[in-house]
């Protein structure tokens, strides 16, 4: 069988997903860290009804439970112990801030309007990556 027509049962909930998505802003709340692998280091993005309809149609075109969407940008996927994630959480803080950490911002914009999707195949389970598929 073709490669392509095994990513044929993820196309129809993709394009569900499509149609209720519409373009809107993402707006960057702060940079944290969090517990696990997946959630080391990453930007929150303001729960705003656009991107919290978004998260619940990809939810329900992907037949998934509605859940507790916690909508971020990720900076850094790592198994880091707590200091080594208050470090880079504090490094990503001065990259994209400058100094201090009052978020007077060197970023030409504190958010963006998401205007596409890009569907990914990404097993948790792997930590290198390396299966991650486009």
């Amino acid at each position: 069988m073709p490669a392509g027509l095994l990513m044929y049962p993820l196309l129809v909930p993709a394009l569900l997903f499509w149609w209720y998505m519409q373009r809107f802003r993402l707006n960057f709340l702060n940079v944290v860290h969090g517990q696990t692998f997946h959630k080391c280091v990453y930007i929150l993005v303001a729960k705003e009804e656009a991107i919290m309809a978004a998260g619940a149609a990809a939810q329900q075109a992907f037949g998934k439970p509605t859940t507790d969407f916690m909508p971020h940008l990720s900076l850094l996927y790592a198994d880091v112990d707590d200091a080594t994630r208050a470090a880079s959480q504090q490094a990503a803080v001065q990259r994209l801030y400058g100094e201090g950490s009052d978020y007077t911002t060197l970023l030409t914009d504190n958010g963006f309007v998401a205007e596409a999707i890009s569907l990914w195949y990404t097993p948790a389970a792997d930590r290198s990556l390396a299966s991650w598929k486009q």
